[in-house]
């Protein structure tokens, strides 16, 4: 993904690939605020980036969650949580050590055996 993709875009691949994942996006003053404002999902990365990076980023299935979300603010200044919807549809972030340090894979894999609802990307 580059400064052109369309956030929409990166979230639904993203849950595409990894289908009981949702990768939620922030501006990174969000960060701190208790209830937080999600970004339009119309716009494109230059379009709501803190930070300007030439790098694309690569979203991998090996990549540990902690890190896609540090690489996320460090290239373009985005606060980024990767997180589920459970059996009854209610969102959550993974925000535990054990999740945050499991791959994108192994998480997604979990989430299947846990019953967390598959392709809720919205």
């Amino acid at each position: 993904m580059n400064g052109n993709t369309k956030l929409k875009t990166i979230m639904q691949e993203f849950n595409d690939r990894f289908p009981h994942l949702i990768l939620f996006l922030y501006a990174s003053s969000e960060r701190t605020q208790s209830t937080k404002k999600i970004l339009d999902v119309e716009k494109t990365i230059s379009e709501v980036r803190e930070k300007k990076s030439e790098d694309n980023a690569i979203i991998r299935g090996g990549q540990k969650v902690k890190n896609l979300e540090k690489m996320m603010d460090d290239q373009f200044g985005l606060y980024c949580q990767v997180g589920y919807r459970n059996n009854e549809g209610k969102a959550f972030y993974t925000s535990s050590e054990k999740t945050d340090n499991m791959t994108l894979r192994e998480l997604n894999e979990h989430g299947a055996t846990q019953g967390w609802k598959k392709g809720e990307w919205k």
